[in-house]
């Protein structure tokens, strides 16, 4: 791991493993001083605790690293599956702790947008899959930061949102978003959080993006207690 500043004080870029595995999927991704070295992505609903691990190990060996070269951990923090974002940030913890390297959580909100092309003048929505149907909903702001507390919102709520902020740029992989294709006044941009994204935001020299590697769930995960004997 390397100390990496600038005559400011300013973190630089880095070599950045990012993880993402709170959608419908899950992917890998190695940046370089923001470039991209390696990357990998599968489409699953399930099965990502046996999947990552070895799809990490490829990434590292595809972009020719040892896990003690780099700077930073970044997984994706949620919300998302809850199953998924533990695997994702045991992951994390696991290699940050067994490398000496740190770890950092990535909202899936900024993820999610990190890619979007903006559309001048128009608010963005982020609007992400729950699996059920009440979406988990954000608007962010042009430094992107949160313009309303995260939440998860009916249909009905979301649809009342988006005709009063038009035009407005829709982002994210709730099913929910294909409604509002060929209205006027709404862009959609369909797209889930992606280990790449995940890494450049890590990458931030300002770090406005860090959040402890912890789940961010908005709702109370589907857990059940056990009872007292």
């Amino acid at each position: 791991m390397t100390n990496r500043t600038d005559p400011a004080g300013k973190a630089r870029p880095g070599t950045i493993l990012g993880i993402e595995t709170g959608s419908r999927g899950l992917s890998v991704a190695i940046l370089k001083d923001a470039r991209p070295l390696a990357r990998e992505a599968a489409r699953s609903d399930h099965g990502q605790a046996t999947m990552l691990m070895p799809m990490i190990e490829r990434v590292r060996a595809a972009a020719g690293l040892g896990y003690a070269e780099l700077d930073r951990i970044a997984v994706a923090a949620g919300p998302g599956s809850f199953t998924g974002l533990r695997v994702g940030l045991a992951a994390a913890l696991g290699l940050a702790l067994a490398s000496g390297v740190p770890a950092v959580g990535i909202s899936s909100f900024h993820a999610a947008a990190g890619g979007v092309e903006r559309w001048a003048g128009a608010r963005l929505i982020v609007v992400l899959d729950s699996r059920r149907d009440e979406p988990f909903v954000a608007e962010l702001g042009g430094d992107a930061d949160f313009l309303r507390t995260p939440s998860v919102m009916s249909v009905a709520a979301l649809d009342a949102l988006v005709e009063s902020a038009a035009p407005v740029l829709l982002c994210g992989d709730a099913p929910a978003l294909e409604r509002y294709r060929a209205r006027d006044g709404i862009r959609v941009q369909m797209r889930a959080a992606d280990a790449a994204d995940v890494a450049r935001l890590a990458a931030d020299p300002e770090r406005r993006f860090d959040l402890p590697p912890k789940p961010v769930y908005i709702r109370p995960p589907d857990v059940t207690m056990p009872k007292p004997a």
